[in-house]
């Protein structure tokens, strides 16, 4: 799938995430609510950084508590709940092709074939992976994309169209 097309399938699919509540709080405060919500309270403390082949990081991690509350971040069906490599593993089908995937968890707390919502609880921080943190990833067709490019609210850019003239 051409670049351009790739771009097409995210902003439909990012676009139909955000709750219309979410959505018309922000742009009460001049921002765009399109994206994911993050999957745990805490910083970042680790970007996307993939790099050839499966080297590199392709994701990004949320510092969390230990046993702290993992929560998807939109809604969909969870496809995969179990472990990768000792690893417990989330990952939910959002629908329109993107994915996401909860790694280093504790606890898992919901089963394939289930539907959640934006912030169900879907496991728990967990240390026992060697990790005292979570990682989401996210895919679109398949491909690993950087998380960030459809988190959240974001301050909302004037149009690409739009031509500013002088009033006199």
């Amino acid at each position: 799938m051409n670049i351009l097309c790739r771009s097409v399938v995210l902003v439909a699919v990012v676009s139909l995430l955000a709750p219309a509540s979410v959505a018309r709080s922000a742009a009460a405060d001049g921002r765009s609510c399109v994206g994911l919500s993050p999957p745990a309270d805490g910083i970042i403390i680790a970007g996307f950084d993939p790099g050839p082949g499966y080297e590199g990081h392709w994701g990004i991690d949320y510092e969390g508590d230990r046993d702290g509350l993992v929560q998807a971040a939109a809604g969909g069906t969870v496809i995969f709940s179990g472990r990768v490599v000792d690893n417990p593993v989330v990952t939910i089908d959002h629908g329109g092709r993107l994915w996401t995937s909860y790694s280093y968890l504790g606890h898992i707390t919901v089963l394939a074939g289930e539907k959640v919502e934006r912030g169900t609880v879907v496991g728990t921080v967990g240390s026992g992976t060697g990790h005292g943190d979570v990682h989401l990833s996210v895919r679109v067709d398949g491909e690993y994309i950087d998380p960030l490019r459809v988190m959240g609210c974001q301050a909302r850019a004037p149009s690409a169209g739009l031509r500013l003239v002088e009033v006199r």
